[in-house]
């Protein structure tokens, strides 16, 4: 019978524990649980704003294509740069039919369904590499929507995947770089100012660029809100985020 259980395993409390310690923070069982409290709502922020982008990217594809290659452009070699894997990314459209909850699609064939019914049975990961395909004339546009430059679009969308595997997966956020970097941006200026000074694989650098690509979604944003609001509250906790103030405050306690 357990006494006192606890809320993650033993190794997973450790890891929070050595992180805290890493980062010269206090780390009682008490810093433990809160840490471990925000490292969890972080992750739910994270991924609700990036359900939006997930949502608005399922559109946007099928807006630009329509635009190129009408409702089945996705079925186009011609809608996919030259040596793009388009055969790869057909079988899997076809494996999304096949998995498909609704038996009306599973029953069709993948050449009768146009890109905005097939969007909706496909995961992240598999939207971003049809993303990243694409003929560059059709990839900026879908780029511009979001409000990030075309050459980075394809790394923009890679990353945004990788950070919502490790959401859903419950991979510790706080106090680890992300094995996927953010691309370099030199515009818009407004993101390239609040990325100002975070490292391409720090965790805050990663939240304020989901935070930018959910914002063309709509006019406001709540739940962005909710994400300057769970920082605010936790200063002491920024620099295991990376974020710039939590380094300089960390810089200053080490000078």
């Amino acid at each position: 019978m357990l006494h006192h259980p606890l809320a993650v395993s033993r190794y997973r409390h450790e890891q929070f524990r050595q992180a805290l310690r890493a980062h010269d923070l206090p780390a009682s069982d008490a810093d433990v649980d809160r840490l471990h409290e925000f490292d969890g709502q972080l992750r739910i922020v994270l991924l609700s704003l990036v359900e939006r982008i997930e949502l608005a990217l399922r559109g946007r594809l099928d807006e630009a294509g329509i635009d190129s290659a009408g409702p089945f452009w996705h079925l186009d070699p011609r809608s996919f740069r030259q040596h793009a894997p388009h055969g790869v990314l057909r079988a899997r459209f076809s494996q999304a039919l096949a998995r498909s909850h609704d038996p009306d699609l599973r029953d069709r064939s993948l050449d009768e369904v146009p890109f905005a019914v097939l969007a909706e049975e496909l995961s992240l990961g598999t939207l971003s590499r049809t993303a990243g395909a694409l003929v560059l004339r059709v990839q900026g546009g879908v780029a511009r929507s979001f409000r990030t430059p075309q050459p980075t679009f394809r790394a923009t969308v890679q990353h945004i995947t990788h950070v919502r595997n490790c959401c859903a997966h419950h991979a510790q956020v706080w106090g680890r770089p992300l094995g996927v970097p953010t691309p370099h941006y030199r515009q818009p200026t407004d993101l390239v100012e609040r990325l100002a000074g975070a490292p391409v694989r720090s965790p805050y650098r990663s939240a304020v660029l989901i935070d930018h690509l959910a914002g063309t979604t709509r006019r406001s944003c709540p739940r962005s809100y909710g994400l300057t609001d769970l920082l605010a509250a936790h200063p002491d906790l920024l620099d295991g985020l990376r974020h710039p103030v939590g380094q300089r405050r960390s810089d200053e306690g080490a000078g």
